[in-house]
């Protein structure tokens, strides 16, 4: 397992498919769709670290909505 503490300051597309646990396929089109920020040099993605934060941030508010959290209250 992965954790986010080990991860390099910029991601390429393998690393962030590998840490996401995602295929090939989706992690392109959440690169290629901005819901991920990156930046494209030539045919490589470079993925800041704190982008893969935010995404996660984001998407575990809207997954998370109305829904209790084990351990909280």
């Amino acid at each position: 397992m992965i954790h986010f503490e080990d991860l390099p300051d910029i991601l390429t597309m393998k690393e962030l498919q590998a840490y996401l646990r995602l295929g090939r396929n989706t992690t392109y089109d959440l690169l290629n769709n901005g819901a991920i920020p990156s930046v494209r040099v030539n045919q490589k993605f470079l993925i800041p670290k704190k982008a893969v934060r935010d995404f996660l941030d984001r998407a575990g508010e809207s997954l998370g909505a109305g829904i209790p959290v084990k351990g909280s209250a």
